[in-house]
Parts: C-alpha cells; structure tokens; sequence
C-alpha cells in the first residue's frame, strides 16, 4: 500500500488542500509592490539580473518578490510604468491645475526645480505657512506624493518612463 501523501487525489482535494495551505502560511504575495518598486527596479536592472535583484530585496530588505515577477514587469516596460504612473498622475494633474500648467513636462525637470517652482508658488518660509492655510489639501497632499514616490527616481530614469507614458501626456488637457 502506498504512504497517504502518494495517494492519488482528484483536482478538488488537491485544490482545497492548496487553499488550506495557503491560510496557515505566511501571506507573501507582493503583486503591488512589484509596481511601487518598478522605477528602482528598472534602474537596478540595467547593472543587475532579475534574480540578483530578488536575492538582495529578500537577504538586504526581507522582501520577498520573485525573479519572474521581475522578469515579467521588466520585459513589459510601457505596462509596468503605466501602472505606476496611475497612482502619481492624480497627484501630477492637482500640480499641473494649481500652477495653471499645459503640460505634465514638469514631471521631468530635476527635483531642484520642481521644489524650487513649488516653494515659489507658495511663497518665502514666513508665508508658506499662511499659504498652506489657504492652499487646498488635495494640493499639499499632491506635492508631498510627487516629492516623495517621483522626484526620489533619478532623472535619467524618469526621462526614460516618459517615453512609456507619452499617449497619456500627450493627451492630457488642462481642466
């Protein structure tokens, strides 16, 4: 007689099994993270493989992400920066309305720039504080989540997302 785990099994005990399985394990699917992570992980993978990649955000940041999750965000760039790029454009167009811009250009200009741009428009340290009173709190919001999750990417690599991402600047109208 065969031990129970060569026993065979239909397609429904071996699936409910997995399911159970999968409840008393660690959750470690990292779907999302690969895209917040994209812009690094785009920039890493001109010097480094997808697997070096994966074995140093498990042994240095104890992220678990597969070499294949990487390989596919890799090899489907326009994707992979579109979506990205779907939790910065809110936040690029609240910008774009405030300052009363007709292009997102000013997403690739250095971070110099950009804060210089955004310090001017709310004015010297003094009246910054009175303006952030005045100023809108989708405004504030946006600013913080362009200076924190887009001007972190090096230029270089945010020129290079532009190409991905022009149907949508190319399309964008000021509203």
């Amino acid at each position: 007689m065969a031990p129970d785990h060569q026993k065979p099994t239909n397609a429904t005990d071996i699936g409910l099994k997995l399911v159970g399985h999968s409840r008393a394990t660690e959750f470690s699917a990292n779907r999302g993270l690969v895209i917040e992570l994209f812009p690094f992980i785009f920039e890493a993978s001109q010097r480094m493989s997808a697997r070096a990649i994966s074995r140093f955000l498990l042994e240095e940041q104890g992220v678990k992400l597969s070499a294949v999750t990487i390989t596919k965000a890799i090899n489907d760039p326009k994707k992979s920066w579109n979506a990205f790029f779907d939790a910065i454009e809110p936040s690029a167009r609240a910008i774009a309305n405030w300052w009363k811009a007709e292009s997102l250009e000013f997403l690739f200009a250095d971070r110099v720039k950009y804060e210089r741009n955004a310090d001017r428009a709310t004015g010297t340290f003094f009246s910054r504080i009175a303006a952030k009173l005045v100023l809108k709190e989708d405004v504030v919001s946006a600013d913080k989540i362009l200076r924190a999750k887009w001007y972190c990417i090096n230029k270089e690599i945010r020129l290079k997302a532009k190409l991905y991402l022009e149907s949508r600047l190319a399309v964008w109208v000021k509203r």
